[in-house]
């Protein structure tokens, strides 16, 4: 089943319930206990706090670390070498500490593995280091090695690691002009706090990209876009239905 959670005094019109889909204020759907981890929970017209304080009253009593991921498809007529790809997180975590950030890595391989929204058997993840490379004056490159260093010793086993720009993510010929032999685009993209990230995701979003928004540390499927991408959300379903 497919619960979509709005807001009442937000949205005035609700789409029918039917054999796939029920329509929930988020105030009702606290009281109702019939959701479980084959359903998926989705975002609709409702303000993020609200919609995540009651998600984590119902899904998380252990108190798991949560995160976000935003993935994005590469748009129809765009260049040949761009590559579908996850910026996390630029929505829950605000200012993370580098612990919280091998979390949300771990988080993010996870959601790939459960999902395959990638299509990819062994992803890369890339801590974005802006510059390009290692640099004692720079705390955010010290940190992005640091991070790389530690998820390979961590997860080597499930993905591969690296820390640079964000035009070596996902373009190859800036890979071969800056001397960084990663032979293939990005796959997994952790921003450095969310601000970084929300911009990464709203320049991309207002580029032609459609993107989708996902929770990610549940043991439920949970659709989180904002309420200026609520159109992908049917998109957003398809991709974890499965």
């Amino acid at each position: 089943m497919i619960y979509h959670i709005y807001d009442k005094t937000k949205l005035m019109t609700v789409p029918a319930d039917n054999a796939e889909n029920r329509w929930f204020d988020f105030n009702d759907f606290y009281k109702f206990d019939g959701a479980g981890r084959d359903d998926i929970i989705v975002k609709e017209l409702i303000n993020s706090d609200d919609f995540l304080r009651m998600v984590l009253k119902k899904f998380n009593p252990n108190k798991n670390f949560i995160s976000h991921c935003f993935y994005f498809e590469k748009p129809s007529g765009a260049a040949n070498y761009l590559t579908d790809f996850i910026v996390t997180d630029a929505a829950l975590n605000q200012f993370p500490t580098l612990q919280d950030r091998v979390k949300i890595t771990q988080n993010a391989l996870d959601f790939c593995a459960h999902t395959n929204v990638l299509n990819v058997a062994r992803p890369i993840a890339t801590f974005l280091n802006h510059s390009g490379h290692f640099n004692i004056k720079n705390p955010t490159a010290c940190d992005s090695r640091l991070l790389a260093t530690e998820c390979e010793r961590i997860m080597g086993n499930l993905a591969d690691f690296s820390d640079f720009q964000l035009d070596c993510c996902m373009s190859p010929d800036a890979r071969k002009i800056k001397g960084v032999s990663q032979n293939r685009n990005t796959d997994i993209i952790v921003v450095n706090d969310i601000n970084e990230g929300n911009s990464i995701v709203k320049s991309f979003l207002l580029n032609g990209w459609r993107g989708n928004g996902y929770v990610c540390g549940l043991n439920i499927r949970v659709v989180m876009n904002s309420r200026a991408n609520l159109g992908d959300n049917a998109h957003a379903i398809a991709k974890i239905a499965g």
